[in-house]
C-alpha cells in the first residue's frame, strides 16, 4: 500500500498555482463526469487525502474544490444548453433510451415550482441521477442562474463529505493507530456509501410522498 500513498503524495504536492496542468486536469475530470464519465472516486479520494494531510480550509484542499466546482459548472451547463436547445426532442429521444431517467425527469420537472436551486441540489446528490437537473432544466428552460446555483449548492455538499472525513481521519488515525491508506480504502468507502444510501433512500421518500395525491 506504500505505493498508493506514495501516489497520493505526488499528486497532492502538484495541487498549487506553479502546476497549472495539474488544476486543468483537475476540471476536466470534473466536466466529465457530469456527462456520465465513470471516475471511481478517484476526484474524492484525493480531496480525502489531500483533508487528511493538510487540513479541511487549506490552501492545497480550497482549490481543488474551487476546480472541482468550476470543472462540474462546465460539464453540467453544456447538458443544459444542449437540452435547452433540443427542447422536448431530447427527452423524447432520452424516454426511449431510459425509461427509468425519463420518470426521474418527469418527477423532477414536477417539483421544480417550489424551489429550484434546492431542488436541482438535492437530486444532483442523490446516487444515479446526476444528470436528471442538467438534462430536465434544459428542456423546461429553467432560468439559467437557478440552475448555476444548484449545481454549486450541491458541489458544496457533495465535496464536503471527503473533506470532513479527512479531517476526521487526522483525529481518529493516531489514537487508534491506523495506517492512513487503510482508513482510506475501508473507512472511506464505508462512509461514501453509507452516505449515498441515506441519499437515496430520503430521495425515494420524499418522491413517494410528492406522488400521493392530495
Amino acid at each position: 500500500m506504500e505505493w498508493v500513498k506514495s501516489l497520493l503524495n505526488y499528486l497532492a504536492s502538484g495541487v498549487n498555482i506553479h502546476h497549472p496542468i495539474n488544476l486543468l486536469i483537475i476540471l476536466i475530470l470534473g466536466a466529465f463526469s457530469e456527462v456520465g464519465v465513470p471516475l471511481f472516486f478517484s476526484l474524492e479520494i484525493l480531496l480525502f487525502f489531500i483533508s487528511y494531510s493538510y487540513g479541511p480550509l487549506t490552501y492545497p484542499a480550497l482549490l481543488v474544490i474551487l476546480m472541482l466546482l468550476l470543472g462540474r459548472e462546465v460539464g453540467s451547463n453544456f447538458l443544459y444548453l444542449v437540452a435547452r436547445g433540443l427542447g422536448g426532442r431530447f427527452l423524447d429521444w432520452l424516454g426511449k433510451r431510459s425509461s427509468r431517467t425519463a420518470k426521474a425527469v418527469e418527477q423532477f420537472k414536477r417539483r421544480l415550482n417550489k424551489n429550484p436551486t434546492l431542488v436541482v441540489a438535492m437530486v444532483r446528490i442523490t446516487p444515479g441521477l446526476l444528470q436528471v437537473p442538467s438534462i430536465s432544466a434544459g428542456a423546461v428552460r429553467l432560468r439559467q442562474l437557478s440552475f448555476v446555483e444548484g449545481v454549486a449548492l450541491s458541489s458544496v455538499i457533495y465535496d464536503s463529505i471527503p473533506v470532513l472525513l479527512g479531517f476526521g481521519g487526522r483525529f481518529l488515525l493516531p489514537r487508534i493507530n491506523t495506517q492512513p491508506e487503510t482508513f482510506l480504502f475501508i473507512g472511506f468507502g464505508c462512509l461514501i456509501i453509507l452516505v449515498w444510501l441515506i441519499l437515496f433512500f430520503f430521495y425515494r421518500h420524499n418522491s413517494a410522498k410528492y406522488r400521493k395525491p392530495k
